[in-house]
């Protein structure tokens, strides 16, 4: 980490150096550590640290770009040189207006730093580990899965007096929990690893791989489902990419085109884009610096909004809405904070009151197939079960699915009252927490297109 002080110096160089017409530097300097684990044996210790800066630049209408990793200054200069040449073999980009002119935006007070969470060592992510295997081994399961913690600092400015910049810490755990013929899951992303209950999530998968033990077969077709947090949230996030971002609205490629004020889904579902609520992973701004906002996408099942980036903004007169991938943003803008409001009911409630049908913990490897209609597949994973009666009664083998997210959202049945943060996996690559906060949802007639044998 440099530090404020010393991102601000290493702006002001980088803009030195240019005779661009605009320029824009991104910062992004990162460690972050894991300790993964299977067998109930930890099997892999690593950690890391990075930095880029990313340098944008604009010649009128025609825009460079070009990175490195390294903060010496002749390598900071020839990546300058570079994003300049590239710009003047560029034709221009008739989209392009300006780089934003953005105010500091309000932290909220939130706390995005969390030094405990930083300082999460490989001893206590070992003793963590210790914790999870320790539930393995009582209940005569093998546990597989990771701990990891990271800090990223961020910095974004540009030569019309843009400055933003941030330091956040992260932790993120997923555990799997095996028996013979059944398996169980769960995971937890948090700012503060003082708040990660690892017992707690142990026996969550633990139960989930006991209680789904010798799993019968279910003939596929269409069944009441609840979908768990972490199924629910993949019906989210697809929406996030495909439908909110104002790229693909603009284009024609979002179901939401020409459908902005109208109703789409169950009028109980409200989803806002909130970046700053405390249950999700806040953060102030976005990659072209231009502070968050809440924004409401989704009210009572009429579509408000899409989400902007300067470029999609520019297009429709507009300001960006602060969704910004960074550059040089091929993808478009995408909401990261989607916070779901919650119903009533609690999932036994639901339970209860399902006289047959399947309760899915989450996905997996699902695809979109067809982006503007909001298709997409995939199978369930780590816990399915059958519901008789108003109980589980027994798990069964996982299912494969087709099906339209919107229409999915439109045979809705209840809401659970109670919301978890379902957080995305760091995986490779720079640190940068985002999730979903998001209930557990009941529907009618999901359609179950096959079965496995697993």
């Amino acid at each position: 980490m440099i530090g404020k002080r010393e991102a601000r110096r290493l702006v002001n160089f980088v803009i030195r150096q240019s005779a661009a017409d605009q320029v824009e530097v991104a910062i992004l300097n990162h460690k972050q550590a894991l300790t993964r684990f299977a067998n109930n044996y930890i099997h892999q210790n690593v950690s890391e640290s990075n930095s880029s800066i990313t340098v944008r630049v604009a010649f009128g209408k025609k825009l460079g770009i070009a990175s490195t990793n390294s903060v010496e200054t002749k390598k900071i200069k020839d990546t300058v040189e570079w994003a300049e040449k590239i710009a003047h073999l560029q034709k221009e980009n008739k989209d392009f207006v300006s780089l934003p002119k953005a105010r500091p935006g309000n932290n909220r007070r939130h706390k995005l730093h969390v030094k405990r969470t930083e300082d999460f060592s490989a001893r206590a992510r070992a003793e963590a580990v210790k914790e999870i295997i320790g539930v393995a081994r009582r209940n005569g399961l093998n546990s597989f899965g990771s701990v990891s913690n990271g800090t990223a600092e961020i910095c974004v400015a540009n030569s019309l007096g843009t400055f933003a910049y941030s330091v956040c810490d992260d932790l993120y755990c997923n555990i799997v929990m095996s028996a013979s013929d059944s398996t169980g899951f769960s995971q937890t992303g948090t700012r503060d690893a003082g708040a990660a209950d690892f017992r707690g999530l142990a026996e969550k998968a633990a139960n989930k791989a006991l209680v789904s033990a010798h799993p019968v077969d279910l003939k596929p077709g269409r069944y009441t489902t609840i979908f768990e947090p972490l199924a629910a949230s993949e019906f989210l996030s697809f929406m996030a990419y495909y439908a909110f971002n104002g790229k693909m609205y603009q284009e024609g490629r979002s179901f939401l085109t020409q459908k902005l004020g109208s109703k789409i889904i169950d009028e109980r579902i409200t989803l806002i884009d909130d970046p700053y609520n405390r249950m999700g992973f806040a953060f102030p701004f976005d990659f072209e610096g231009v502070p968050k906002k809440r924004l409401v996408l989704i009210e009572k099942g009429t579509a408000k909004n899409v989400v902007y980036d300067s470029m999609t903004a520019h297009k429709e007169r507009r300001k960006s809405t602060g969704h910004s991938l960074g550059a040089p943003g091929f993808f478009g803008p995408v909401p990261l904070n989607i916070v779901m409001k919650p119903g009533r009911k609690s999932v036994d409630q639901m339970i209860r009151e399902t006289e047959r049908g399947v309760l899915v913990t989450r996905f997996h490897y699902t695809n979109v197939i067809d982006p503007h209609k909001l298709v997409f597949t995939g199978m369930t994973r780590d816990g399915t079960f059958l519901i008789e009666d108003g109980k589980i009664t027994k798990g069964v083998k996982n299912l494969r699915f087709t099906e339209n997210i919107i229409e999915v959202l439109n045979r809705l049945e209840d809401i659970s009252a109670k919301q978890e943060l379902v957080a995305d996996d760091p995986g490779y690559g720079a640190r940068f927490a985002t999730g979903t906060v998001v209930p557990a949802i009941k529907v009618r007639d999901f359609h179950f297109t096959s079965a496995t044998e697993f």
